[in-house]
């Protein structure tokens, strides 16, 4: 049952908007040297680097600034022995890409997404699959134009409300549980994609597999593991103990939500002496903030772990867990005292620092869980301003299959019917892009510098998150606006 719940007054703040600029999809033209830095998990070991996926064609390449450079092709794919090394993509069906900018782009902007042979190679697989699957491709082949035709499945388009009602979303979310299924030894031990493959297996009916892996994980990690550990173990078994009744994890849930305690900041002085990297960090402390780690270890309190350990209160509150009203009210007044006036959620602070929508999604959804209805209009404010930051959705910092999931789940939740259009109609490029010939997904180079999230998971994280994402006409989790 969701409890309604009167919080602290929202803080209205007034700060100014950074002015804005271009932005860019990729970093720099050499990815960083990423390019030629493969991953060490899965089938894309195999992948000369981290190199831009074209969708369910089975190819792998460089962007430049108006063309792809095809880099590897994936045996038995729909592009194998159509598409070779060095082949570069020019155009689709006689019309050539328009052009890409890179750059780094951190702050508050976000005029300008992934425009150029991203968002056109995108939108080309959507007609494509729309009528007879033949994907029409201008190439330069040593040095002379070829037309190469990679045939896809003729799958249908989405639908104008995907991903609800589309029956292509649901096959896409069909085949990317199925995947995580069968790929198991392709998981790693990163508890992001941990409790998220947790949560896809629950809501796409894989019931005996989540009780495996509830009970794998029914005991308290190290009591030095940093919150993202208790976290994202919380939000699970809250959800399992949900749809199952399992009594088993009740004691561990409640566990769990006391160690989070232990990672709030409650006192701010008691870090006014604290150093991180040989820097005084003490402003860096947020009240109600969370941190790192279990004892706010590391370099201040953060947004998304706050969130984070909110939505794992409010889904323990819903399994009949008590939590204490005073950390949750210094949260909840923590998140909305560093909400921007705009509705723009910063790394900690209300401006600037990396992409907004991961941490934009999550507090939609942690709002909407606590059935607060003073809290609409911090709820909307927020809402728009992840709909102006569309564009920003690959550029998560550190592991964007965070940012992928967490906003696409939560702006479903905002109840803006046209906020939600907006995100999702302008990422559709970018999901038919992240689809492999296999059914997963896999992870897109973006602009943060910090990126890793190919490194740590390039395809279960992100698969994972999609099942969940697109298999929204029976939503079987609180996270997708389920009920009792």
């Amino acid at each position: 049952m969701i409890i309604l719940r009167s919080r602290l007054v929202l803080v209205s703040i007034v700060l100014s908007m950074s002015a804005a600029g271009p932005a860019a999809a990729i970093v720099k033209p050499d990815n960083q040297g990423r390019w030629v830095k493969p991953t060490q998990i899965g089938p894309d070991q195999d992948v000369p680097g981290f190199l831009v996926n074209l969708g369910p064609t089975g190819a792998r390449a460089i962007i430049k600034e108006n063309s792809f450079v095809v880099k590897h092709v994936f045996a038995e794919s729909p592009a194998d022995k159509k598409l070779i090394l060095d082949d570069e993509i020019i155009g689709i069906d006689g019309k050539k890409f328009n052009q890409h900018t890179f750059g780094r782009f951190y702050g508050m902007k976000y005029d300008v997404g992934y425009e150029g042979p991203i968002m056109d190679f995108g939108r080309a697989i959507e007609e494509s699959e729309g009528s007879d699957g033949n994907l029409r491709l201008d190439v330069i082949r040593g040095g002379k134009p070829v037309s190469v035709t990679v045939k896809l499945k003729a799958i249908g388009k989405f639908s104008d409300t995907f991903p609800r009602n589309c029956a292509k979303s649901k096959q896409l979310a069909d085949a990317a549980i199925d995947y995580v299924h069968e790929h198991r030894d392709d998981h790693t031990s990163a508890v992001h994609e941990k409790g998220t493959v947790g949560l896809a297996l629950l809501a796409r009916g894989k019931s005996s597999e989540a009780e495996k892996l509830a009970m794998s994980w029914n005991q308290m990690p190290d009591a030095k593991s940093w919150t993202w550990y208790p976290s994202y173990q919380c939000i699970f078994l809250c959800e399992y103990y949900l749809q199952s009744g399992d009594k088993r994890v009740l004691d561990t849930i409640k566990k769990l939500t006391e160690r989070l305690y232990l990672s709030q900041v409650i006192d701010p002085t008691r870090y006014k002496d604290h150093m991180h990297g040989g820097r005084p960090q003490a402003k860096n402390f947020l009240k109600g903030g969370n941190g790192h780690g279990a004892r706010v270890a590391g370099y201040g309190t953060m947004t998304i772990t706050t969130l984070l350990a909110m939505l794992a209160w409010e889904l323990a509150e819903d399994c009949g867990v008590g939590i204490n009203d005073t950390h949750l009210d210094l949260a909840y007044n923590c998140i909305h005292t560093h909400t921007h006036a705009s509705g723009y959620m910063g790394y900690r602070f209300a401006t600037g620092a990396y992409t907004p929508v991961g941490r934009q999604g999550l507090s939609i959804l942690v709002h909407q869980l606590a059935g607060d209805r003073d809290a609409v209009p911090y709820v909307n404010r927020v809402t728009r301003h992840l709909a102006k930051s569309k564009t920003r959705l690959n550029d998560g910092h550190g592991d964007n299959a965070q940012a992928v999931f967490w906003a696409l789940l939560g702006i479903q939740q905002s109840g803006d019917k046209g906020a939600i259009r907006e995100v999702f109609d302008y990422n559709k490029a970018y999901i038919n892009m992240a689809r492999t010939h296999d059914g997963a997904f896999v992870i897109q180079p973006g602009r943060n510098a910090a990126e890793k999230a190919y490194y740590m998971s390039p395809r279960i994280h992100l698969t994972a998150g999609m099942a969940l994402v697109l298999g929204m006409d029976q939503p079987a989790l609180r996270v997708q606006g389920g009920t009792e």
